[in-house]
């Protein structure tokens, strides 16, 4: 009627169907259908089939299926960095369970409430009741887990990158078993996901992913090539890191260029440069799939919410170059702050950088280790590579960052500081081109490591290389060119020249003195380096004499703790110890031991080096005993930062021999 009230036509509630409204029989006609939910959201449950032969798993793949055999309840959870073959694992376990005649649900990122309450009314759920209850997350999580536990058959359901865990529950921790992840008598939950925070999925079963070794990784990229391993192909692998991804792409590379790469040697060959040419070969080849950076950006848009993280792992790409471990030690928060890593709402504190590791290693991006005793962080290869790839205008800032903490503590763990030394000089080379001044010192840190870690050889021709280079590219004097001499004699003098040796340093020990001020403290160093060759000839008066001068030369200006007086100290000692003036080096050497102590810690090789000539001297002077514990520790202090195999190494092991022979003679005697 036309003075109804209008009420009369007005509906209230849910609408289920589709309702008919007209105003009146001349007026519009109105037709309101209900927007479904939940279920008949555009989902796809079905599990994705594994391209090839899943390799390297047997023992993963073995507790999956017992934990699915058994009936644990527990969900399963696969960590690991991106592209490390989470989902690989997922996809063969939903195979085998398939096999077994286990209905498989697949969960993707993005869709997991729509996906669950899918799963349920297949289970025979109402879907009205799914498209009512969507809205109400909680009470739709009880509902469609109340049937998942009453299926009349077995399942598994995957939850595949759930990297955002907020999306299984956003309100608690989805190990907490009130959201969308819960566990089951019924069947079994697997859930893949960059995020290893034990507390995130207790009490889930964690299982970390590793890369895969030896014969499988080659055997994997082989199947991606669709070729039979052949030569180059473990190289080729060992040089990916065993990384899957990374595996996948290179086999899908070769099989596209066959003509480029008609076997495995010349791809490693392309690649050796940077294993992210990767992704050039394998973009133009259509398809959406993943690559190396594109993973990895993906890994660090989860650091979203800890602005400190991505510029530390910047740093850690450095610092931990080639998989080497760096101690938490080297990265205090002092030297950070000022740094590309002290960013964020406040100043960097030791609470803030705890975090920014914590989430590095939740992620995947980092693994916590540990080292003689020590925690440390360890990046794999291939993610430090890629990271150094794609640190564009921020090369410079972080090299610059790397190089004031390795020049902190200088020879502390000499494994470490030459991989970060050779990736600083490959960022200032790339950023600046080789030739510039900080790159070429740059390259000559990392060329003085393999002096440190006991490879002259190397080291000399390396050092003569790089030694001309600078002088043609800067000029003889510049301080990168004199240094590049300097280390050049070195190599040099250890190797036993030493007419070569003293000809380099009386060259450089003249052209400093040339310059303003008479070369300061590299002049010192100079002069030092040709009283060793003096030692090492026999001439210990000429050696003794030399050394001294360094000490008057350089006790005003520099100072009795400069590092060239204090060796200028201990050799002067070892000159004493060998004219038999045994006092006169014990005093010597223990104030020597004990500034070096103070200054770099009693465990530094600097330090371990001074003990070394104690021992020295209680041997040349009869006291055995004391010279088998001082050998002892020295050998043990020696194995712990160069190695057990370095000459220092083997000298401290063959001295402490001598040592005990000594001793077992003497107590031999007393007892006849």
């Amino acid at each position: 009627m036309p003075d109804a009230p209008s009420s009369r036509n007005t509906v209230r509630g849910d609408l289920y169907g589709s309702l008919l409204q007209a105003r009146d029989v001349h007026g519009d006609v109105h037709i309101h259908s209900a927007a479904r939910s939940g279920p008949r959201a555009d989902v796809c449950l079905d599990a994705p089939r594994p391209a090839t032969r899943v390799r390297g798993r047997d023992r993963l793949l073995a507790a999956l299926t017992g934990a699915m055999a058994g009936g644990d309840p527990r969900p399963q959870v696969l960590t690991g960095p991106g592209g490390i073959g989470k989902s690989t694992v997922a996809a063969e376990l939903a195979r085998r369970a398939a096999e077994q005649g286990r209905t498989v649900w697949w969960v993707r990122p993005g869709g997991v409430a729509a996906s669950v309450l899918e799963a349920a009314v297949e289970l025979g759920g109402d879907p009205d009741e799914a498209a009512r209850l969507a809205g109400a997350p909680r009470r739709a999580a009880r509902w469609a887990w109340n049937l998942l536990d009453a299926a009349d058959r077995p399942w598994l359901l995957v939850f595949d990158n759930a990297d955002r865990p907020e999306e299984l529950d956003p309100d608690d921790r989805p190990g907490a078993g009130v959201g969308w992840l819960r566990g089951s008598p019924r069947g079994t939950v697997l859930v893949t996901t960059r995020t290893a925070d034990p507390g995130t999925w207790a009490p889930a079963a964690l299982h970390p992913v590793e890369p895969l070794a030896g014969a499988d990784a080659a055997a994997v990229l082989a199947d991606h090539a669709g070729a039979a391993a052949a030569d180059g192909a473990a190289e080729l692998a060992e040089r990916l890191g065993g990384f899957p991804l990374a595996l996948a792409l290179a086999g899908r590379a070769m099989a596209a260029h066959p003509t480029l790469f008609p076997g495995f040697r010349e791809l490693g060959g392309h690649l050796a440069a940077s294993a992210v040419r990767i992704d050039d070969l394998v973009r133009p080849l259509g398809g959406r799939g993943p690559t190396l950076a594109g993973t990895l950006r993906a890994s660090v848009r989860a650091l979203s919410g800890t602005p400190q993280a991505e510029p530390l792992l910047d740093l850690l790409a450095l610092l931990g170059a080639e998989g080497a471990e760096v101690p938490l030690r080297r990265l205090p928060v002092r030297l950070l702050r000022g740094g590309r890593a002290d960013t964020g709402p406040g100043p960097l504190d030791e609470a803030a950088a705890a975090r920014a590791l914590n989430a590095l290693a939740v992620h995947g991006l980092a693994a916590v280790v540990e080292v003689h005793g020590e925690r440390a962080l360890r990046l794999h290869p291939l993610i430090g590579e890629t990271v150094r790839a794609g640190l564009g205008e921020g090369a410079a800032e972080a090299a610059e960052q790397a190089e004031r903490l390795l020049r902190a503590a200088p020879d502390r763990d000499p494994a470490m500081e030459h991989a970060a030394h050779r990736a600083v000089a490959e960022v200032r080379a790339a950023a600046l081109g080789e030739d510039h001044p900080d790159a070429l010192a740059a390259a000559l840190d990392r060329d003085r490591l393999l002096l440190v870690r006991g490879d002259p050889a190397a080291a000399r021709r390396a050092l003569a290389a790089l030694a001309a280079r600078a002088e043609q590219a800067l000029g003889p004097e510049h301080p990168v060119a004199l240094r590049a001499r300097h280390l050049h004699g070195d190599a040099l003098l250890q190797l036993g020249r030493l007419d070569e040796a003293e000809q380099v340093y009386r060259a450089e020990y003249e052209a400093r003195g040339r310059l303003p001020g008479g070369g300061g403290a590299e002049a010192l160093s100079a002069l030092h380096q040709i009283a060793l060759v003096a030692v090492r000839r026999g001439d210990l008066p000429a050696a003794a004499e030399r050394f001294r001068a360094v000490l008057e030369q350089g006790a005003e200006p520099f100072g009795a703790d400069h590092p060239v007086l204090l060796q200028a100290r201990q050799n002067l000692a070892f000159t004493a110890i060998r004219l038999g003036e045994r006092e006169t080096a014990e005093r010597e050497l223990a104030e020597v031991v004990a500034v070096k102590e103070r200054l770099h810690g009693p465990e530094h090789s600097e330090a371990v080096d001074a003990r070394y000539y104690v021992a020295l001297n209680e041997l040349e002077n009869g006291d055995a005993a004391a010279a088998v514990q001082g050998f002892a520790g020295v050998a043990q202090g020696w194995e712990r930062t160069l190695g057990a195999d370095h000459p220092r190494t083997r000298l401290a092991r063959e001295r402490l021999a001598q040592a005990e022979e000594r001793a077992a003679r003497e107590g031999a005697g007393r007892q006849g």
